[in-house]
Protein backbone atom coordinates (compact mmCIF):
# COMPACT_ATOMS: atom_id res chain seq x y z
CA UNK A 1 0.00 0.00 0.00
CA UNK A 2 1.55 3.09 -1.33
CA UNK A 3 0.57 6.52 1.12
CA UNK A 4 1.08 9.55 -0.40
CA UNK A 5 1.32 12.74 1.74
CA UNK A 6 1.36 16.62 1.03
CA UNK A 7 3.55 18.21 2.53
CA UNK A 8 2.97 21.61 4.23
CA UNK A 9 5.85 23.99 5.67
CA UNK A 10 3.48 25.95 7.33
CA UNK A 11 2.32 23.23 9.44
CA UNK A 12 5.48 21.67 9.51
CA UNK A 13 6.33 24.78 11.05
CA UNK A 14 3.54 25.04 13.32
CA UNK A 15 3.85 21.22 14.95
CA UNK A 16 7.59 22.19 15.66
CA UNK A 17 6.64 25.01 17.50
CA UNK A 18 4.08 22.92 18.95
CA UNK A 19 6.37 20.45 20.33
CA UNK A 20 8.65 23.39 21.52
CA UNK A 21 6.12 24.37 23.34
CA UNK A 22 5.29 21.68 24.95
CA UNK A 23 8.72 20.70 26.07
CA UNK A 24 8.72 23.65 27.63
CA UNK A 25 6.14 23.63 29.53
CA UNK A 26 6.69 19.87 30.84
CA UNK A 27 10.06 20.55 31.72
CA UNK A 28 9.10 23.92 33.84
CA UNK A 29 5.48 23.61 34.54
CA UNK A 30 6.48 20.33 36.94
CA UNK A 31 7.51 20.27 40.83
CA UNK A 32 10.91 20.27 41.22
CA UNK A 33 12.04 20.14 37.64
CA UNK A 34 11.10 16.79 36.68
CA UNK A 35 11.26 16.17 33.19
CA UNK A 36 8.04 14.69 31.83
CA UNK A 37 7.59 13.41 27.95
CA UNK A 38 4.02 14.82 27.66
CA UNK A 39 1.41 16.34 29.99
CA UNK A 40 -2.01 15.24 29.44
CA UNK A 41 -4.79 17.92 29.15
CA UNK A 42 -7.18 18.28 31.74
CA UNK A 43 -10.43 19.85 33.15
CA UNK A 44 -11.05 21.14 36.42
CA UNK A 45 -14.44 22.10 37.43
CA UNK A 46 -16.53 22.23 40.50
CA UNK A 47 -20.60 22.42 41.60
CA UNK A 48 -21.70 22.75 45.08
CA UNK A 49 -20.11 19.38 46.96
CA UNK A 50 -17.15 18.37 44.69
CA UNK A 51 -14.40 19.52 42.69
CA UNK A 52 -13.39 17.36 39.79
CA UNK A 53 -10.45 16.60 37.66
CA UNK A 54 -11.02 14.84 34.50
CA UNK A 55 -7.33 13.83 32.70
CA UNK A 56 -7.36 12.56 29.49
CA UNK A 57 -5.38 9.69 29.26
CA UNK A 58 -6.31 7.31 26.21
CA UNK A 59 -4.86 4.30 25.57
CA UNK A 60 -3.58 3.66 28.99
CA UNK A 61 -4.29 0.77 32.00
CA UNK A 62 -5.40 2.10 35.39
CA UNK A 63 -2.42 0.58 37.28
CA UNK A 64 -0.19 2.29 35.24
CA UNK A 65 -1.73 6.03 37.22
CA UNK A 66 -0.26 7.29 40.22
CA UNK A 67 -2.29 9.37 42.43
CA UNK A 68 -1.34 11.19 45.30
CA UNK A 69 -1.91 14.15 47.36
CA UNK A 70 1.51 15.20 49.75
CA UNK A 71 1.63 16.72 52.91
CA UNK A 72 1.46 20.36 51.29
CA UNK A 73 -1.87 19.51 50.10
CA UNK A 74 -0.72 18.88 46.37
CA UNK A 75 -2.23 16.53 44.20
CA UNK A 76 -0.45 14.66 41.81
CA UNK A 77 -1.06 12.34 39.00
CA UNK A 78 1.53 10.44 37.02
CA UNK A 79 2.26 7.60 34.96
CA UNK A 80 3.73 6.04 32.10
CA UNK A 81 2.16 5.53 28.38
CA UNK A 82 3.85 3.04 27.14
CA UNK A 83 5.09 3.22 23.01
CA UNK A 84 3.48 0.11 21.40
CA UNK A 85 6.30 -2.45 20.24
CA UNK A 86 6.02 -2.95 16.35
CA UNK A 87 8.49 -5.04 14.23
CA UNK A 88 10.94 -3.65 12.27
CA UNK A 89 10.10 -4.22 9.29
CA UNK A 90 6.78 -1.57 9.69
CA UNK A 91 6.98 2.00 7.78
CA UNK A 92 6.00 5.24 9.91
CA UNK A 93 4.46 7.55 7.47
CA UNK A 94 3.14 9.86 10.83
CA UNK A 95 3.52 9.95 14.31
CA UNK A 96 1.84 12.66 16.10
CA UNK A 97 0.36 10.43 19.60
CA UNK A 98 2.49 10.95 23.16
CA UNK A 99 3.68 8.35 24.43
CA UNK A 100 6.55 8.16 27.43
CA UNK A 101 6.09 9.61 31.53
CA UNK A 102 3.79 11.89 32.47
CA UNK A 103 2.99 14.15 35.70
CA UNK A 104 0.48 17.06 36.62
CA UNK A 105 0.59 18.34 40.17
CA UNK A 106 -2.56 20.78 41.29
CA UNK A 107 -2.26 22.86 44.58
CA UNK A 108 -5.37 22.00 46.70
CA UNK A 109 -7.54 24.84 48.35
CA UNK A 110 -8.04 24.06 52.28
CA UNK A 111 -12.17 24.08 51.50
CA UNK A 112 -11.56 20.44 50.29
CA UNK A 113 -11.91 17.56 52.53
CA UNK A 114 -8.69 15.40 51.49
CA UNK A 115 -10.26 12.46 53.00
CA UNK A 116 -13.16 12.23 50.52
CA UNK A 117 -11.30 11.87 47.36
CA UNK A 118 -12.28 9.21 44.63
CA UNK A 119 -10.83 8.58 41.43
CA UNK A 120 -12.53 6.41 38.53
CA UNK A 121 -11.08 5.62 35.05
CA UNK A 122 -13.81 4.86 32.21
CA UNK A 123 -12.91 4.99 28.24
CA UNK A 124 -9.72 7.06 28.91
CA UNK A 125 -10.73 9.39 30.88
CA UNK A 126 -9.84 9.79 34.64
CA UNK A 127 -11.66 11.80 37.26
CA UNK A 128 -11.06 12.48 40.45
CA UNK A 129 -13.51 13.92 42.40
CA UNK A 130 -12.67 15.84 45.75
CA UNK A 131 -15.62 16.77 48.52
CA UNK A 132 -15.99 20.20 49.37
CA UNK A 133 -16.07 20.61 53.15
CA UNK A 134 -18.39 23.83 53.41
CA UNK A 135 -20.50 24.83 50.72
CA UNK A 136 -18.69 27.57 48.61
CA UNK A 137 -20.02 31.23 49.94
CA UNK A 138 -20.46 33.89 46.92
CA UNK A 139 -17.88 35.80 45.99
CA UNK A 140 -19.22 39.15 46.07
CA UNK A 141 -21.51 40.33 49.09
CA UNK A 142 -23.76 43.30 48.45
CA UNK A 143 -23.55 46.50 50.88
CA UNK A 144 -26.30 48.17 51.47
CA UNK A 145 -26.25 52.38 51.72
CA UNK A 146 -27.50 54.01 54.55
Amino acid sequence: MRIRARINPLWEMGNILNSLSDTIKTTFNTPEGIVADFKPRVDIWEDDFFVFFEFELPGMNKEEIKITINDDRELIVSGEKKHPTRSNKNVCYCNERKFGTFLRAFQLPEELNLNKVQAKFENGVLTISIEKTRVSEPKEKVIEVI
